[in-house]
């Protein structure tokens, strides 16, 4: 099981690594020096034109992952992992790997975990979605026919995860924990250390609905979430 971590200018604050030791940090190459020398042997660059957004920052590391690999991508702010019900009793690792193993035996395409802390949207009688998306710390599998739209400034992950679903591939989220990033409350500043723009929001929510009509929720021209097409969990 392999844990990648995309960063940018954030050398010396990438805090998910805190919790993973053994995970990648992912960079563009004019950054690899810099990070190096806070976090070693743990850092691997890209070309610098394989980075500048989310999703082809997503597409580089795809392009590290051998064929058919299942593997992790994490966002760089991590702060907390939180047990929705229960005292958290794994480290995030062995967290991961559990999740990992769970989706490999079912030769799953997606997984991750809650998407809020909130004790009241807990599933208590079904701890695992079939057709729920996570965000910031998914696991994925590499498919040739998957990848995340360049084109997108914003949402690339639900994009992402909606072309999953359309695909036919399985999904399973875990929903007794959540994994709170320091962007999960901040607007300024996209996933995975990498500066987005407000102005890449409308054209990106535009096109988004364009491609999955109302599937994709949207409240006072903004997204607030998916409308799952398929039944189930």
């Amino acid at each position: 099981m392999r844990i990648f971590i995309p960063s940018y200018g954030r050398a010396g604050n990438v805090t998910t690594l805190e919790f993973m030791p053994n995970a990648q940090v992912i960079v563009p190459q004019s950054q690899l020096k810099i990070y190096q020398d806070h976090y070693g042997d743990s850092v691997i660059a890209i070309p610098d034109d394989q980075d500048g957004n989310v999703a082809k920052k997503r597409n580089a590391i795809l392009n590290l992952m051998h064929d058919d690999e299942l593997a992790w991508l994490v966002d760089d702010d991590l702060i907390d992992i939180i047990r929705i019900k229960g005292i958290l009793s794994l480290d995030a690792e062995e967290v991961l790997y559990r999740h990992w193993e769970l989706l490999d035996s079912y030769n799953g395409l997606y997984g991750g975990f809650a998407i809020s802390d909130d004790p009241v949207k807990y599933a208590e009688y079904c701890p695992f979605s079939l057709t729920k998306p996570s965000y910031g710390c998914v696991m994925i599998r590499k498919h040739s026919n998957l990848l995340y739209d360049e084109t997108l400034g914003r949402h690339e992950d639900a994009d992402y995860f909606l072309k999953v679903l359309h695909a036919g591939g399985v999904v399973i989220r875990d929903n007794r924990y959540f994994f709170k990033f320091k962007c999960n409350k901040s607007k300024a500043t996209n996933r995975g250390g990498i500066e987005g723009s407000e102005r890449d929001y409308k054209p990106s929510l535009d096109k988004l609905c364009k491609r999955w009509g109302s599937v994709i929720k949207i409240k006072k021209g903004q997204m607030m979430g998916i409308n799952s097409p398929r039944n189930g969990a």
